[in-house]
């Protein structure tokens, strides 16, 4: 009965999982698909000006900072290596099984091919940091993710993940960073994107981690510097900050009429709300939204493989010209059937065998107990 209480609490974290995901799925298909088409090109023009995908993104990234840092608890014995089994084994095993059913529909059913070493570099998630390419485009968030977790570790080493102060400081620092390595050009102009928006991406996740931290104990109080404020406090105006910078940032696009960039600019704005909102006043307990979002990074891997290989099928024969909204609906019920079998079959077994190792090597190591998982939400969703 607890257990399937907690789990309701926590369905609309999974709905907002569902939320990004689909506005991800939206652009990815919503801009592919428009090549093909013959009507009904709002869907993608809805998309563009708001960037539903930038949207879902920051979302995800919220999440991510919201139920992090709470799965490495101060003072805890092994919790370092309890978390990096606990990830390695929730991340890579669905991750690997995307790799060879992504290359087959975004690169040899279009007659391209990726060097040996290119393949290595992306079993490490990491492959653009050896400068070569990723199998598929969007998993430039997923080395976003393993930067914020190195990140969190290094924090957690110096006692400072699970303290207000010091994530409201890290948040702080990466958005001094990012407008500096903006506005000094400190990365050559063909720098990749993702590395451009680093620090701020980052910035964004610490700001997840504030928020939690203000909406489980609004009133504890943090000192900064000689001022002592309440968490709600200190999380406003870590917000304000973080919001500003998307508002800047889209200021700068307008003056230089750069209309894409504004859309895209914005969207980091519109992605802060909406976690903000869908987190307390909008939260979705529909147990369709919660069922998605359990399978969200299978989804999220895998939504462009049946994407690629319909656009590929409609090209070869000629089945173009039909509504934007039909390409795109007959995509989703493979794209979910493919998520949850990889979800299924991989990413649970890799979830199961990673608390598995955990355990073991707590139970080896004197001193260490293994960490029963309480009612709270990073018990259930941490490793989610």
């Amino acid at each position: 009965m607890a257990s399937a209480a907690a789990s309701h609490r926590l369905d609309h974290v999974d709905a907002m999982r569902a939320v990004a995901v689909l506005l991800v799925m939206w652009t990815h298909y919503a801009e592919l698909y428009a090549h093909l088409a013959g009507s009904q090109f709002a869907l993608d023009a809805v998309q563009r000006r708001f960037d539903f995908g930038r949207i879902g993104v920051v979302i995800f990234f919220c999440i991510s900072g919201m139920l992090i840092p709470t799965s490495l608890r101060a003072g805890t014995p092994g919790a370092a290596r309890r978390f990096v089994i606990r990830r390695v084994f929730r991340l890579y095993p669905a991750f690997w099984l995307s790799l060879p059913i992504g290359y087959f529909a975004y690169w040899a059913l279009f007659g391209r091919q990726m060097p040996m070493a290119g393949l290595a570099a992306n079993l490490t998630m990491i492959p653009t940091a050896f400068g070569r390419e990723p199998v598929m485009a969007h998993y430039w968030t997923l080395e976003t993710e393993l930067y914020f977790y190195a990140l969190c570790l290094a924090l957690h080493t110096f006692g400072g993940l699970n303290r207000m102060r010091a994530l409201c400081l890290a948040c702080l620092g990466l958005c001094a960073a990012f407008v500096a390595v903006s506005a000094l050009k400190l990365l050559p102009a063909d720098a990749l994107g993702q590395y451009k928006g680093l620090p701020y991406h980052l910035a964004i996740m610490f700001w997840g981690a504030c928020f939690r931290k203000a909406y489980d104990d609004p009133s504890a109080r943090v000192s900064l510097g000689r001022v002592s404020i309440s968490n709600r406090t200190a999380v406003l105006a870590v917000s304000a900050v973080v919001a500003g910078l998307a508002v800047l940032m889209a200021g700068v696009d307008l003056l230089h009429r750069d209309y894409t960039h504004v859309s895209t600019s914005l969207g980091y704005l519109f992605g802060l709300a909406a976690f903000a909102l869908l987190a307390t006043v909008l939260r979705i307990h529909a147990r369709g939204f919660a069922r998605l979002g359990e399978i969200s990074y299978s989804v999220y891997l895998l939504h462009g493989v049946p994407l690629y290989f319909i656009y590929w099928f409609c090209r070869m024969h000629d089945l173009t010209g039909g509504p934007l909204g039909l390409y795109m609906a007959l995509t989703v019920p493979p794209a979910l059937a493919l998520a949850w079998a990889s979800y299924r079959l991989v990413e649970t077994a890799g979830i199961r065998a990673g608390h598995a190792l955990s355990r073991a090597d707590a139970r080896a190591r004197p001193g260490v107990a293994a960490r029963a998982p309480g009612p709270g939400l990073d018990a259930a969703r941490d490793d989610a």
